[in-house]
C-alpha cells in the first residue's frame, strides 16, 4: 500500500508526497541472502581449518604409544637399571661372539652399535684380522652366557659364559671370562638401552673335544 504525505511549502500551499514502501518479500529475501551467506562463509573457515588439522596431523607422523606386560600405557623411565645394562650385554655379545664364516661381517657390524663411538673406529679396524681369520680357517663360534654381574658404580660388567667353537672338523668347548666397561649415552633403535662397551678384556678356561 502506498503512503501519502503532505508537506506544506509555502503559507496556503501544500504539496502532496506520495512514497512507495519497499517491498516486505524482497527484504526478507535480502535478509535471508545475507544469512547464507555468512553460512557459507563460516563452513569454508570451519573446512579450512579443519584442513590445516589434518595437514599438521600427517607432517607429524603416527604416535607410538608404548604397552606395560598389563596393556596399560608404560610411563617412560630415563633412569637405566642394572637389568637393562644386562639385556644390552646380553645383546652385544649374541653379536660379537657368536657367527660363523658367512655371518660374521653383519654381527660384528650390529655389535658396533653397542661401541662406544669415541671406540667405533679401532673396533671395526681391530675386527678385520678376526674376520679375515673366520673366513679362513672356516670357524664357526657360539657363546651362552652363564651369569652377568653389573657393578653399575665402576661403569663395568664381569660375564661367565660357555663358548663353543668349531673348525677343521674340531669342536673346542672353552669358559669365556669377560669384562665390559661401559657408558651411558643416547637411546637409539639400533641400541634402544643406550648402553655402549668403552672397553673390553676376555680370556678363557676349558679343553678342547
Amino acid at each position: 500500500m502506498n503512503q501519502t504525505n503532505i508537506i506544506q511549502t509555502k503559507p496556503n500551499q501544500s504539496k502532496t508526497l506520495v512514497t512507495i514502501p519497499f517491498p516486505k518479500m524482497i527484504l526478507e529475501f535480502a535478509r535471508e541472502n545475507f544469512n547464507l551467506k555468512m553460512l557459507s562463509l563460516a563452513l569454508l573457515s570451519v573446512t579450512f581449518l579443519s584442513l590445516m588439522l589434518v595437514l599438521v596431523v600427517l607432517r607429524r607422523g603416527p604416535t607410538v604409544i608404548a604397552l606395560d606386560g598389563t596393556g596399560q600405557i608404560s610411563t617412560i623411565n630415563t633412569k637405566i637399571t642394572d637389568l637393562q645394562i644386562e639385556a644390552a650385554a646380553k645383546q652385544y655379545f649374541s653379536y660379537r661372539y657368536s657367527w660363523s664364516p658367512d655371518t660374521i661381517s653383519s654381527q660384528l657390524k650390529k655389535a658396533e652399535f653397542f661401541i662406544a663411538p669415541s671406540e667405533a673406529s679401532d673396533f671395526s679396524r681391530s675386527m678385520q684380522a678376526t674376520i679375515k681369520y673366520v673366513a679362513e680357517k672356516d670357524v664357526t663360534q657360539r657363546v651362552y652366557p652363564r651369569t652377568m654381574a653389573v657393578d653399575f658404580k665402576n661403569k663395568s660388567i664381569a660375564v661367565i659364559a660357555d663358548r663353543i667353537t668349531e673348525f677343521d672338523k674340531l669342536k673346542a668347548a672353552t669358559v669365556l671370562h669377560a669384562r665390559l666397561n661401559f657408558e651411558i649415552g643416547d637411546r637409539t633403535v639400533t641400541n634402544p638401552w643406550g648402553v655402549y662397551i668403552t672397553s673390553e678384556t676376555e680370556s678363557d678356561t676349558g679343553s678342547s673335544q
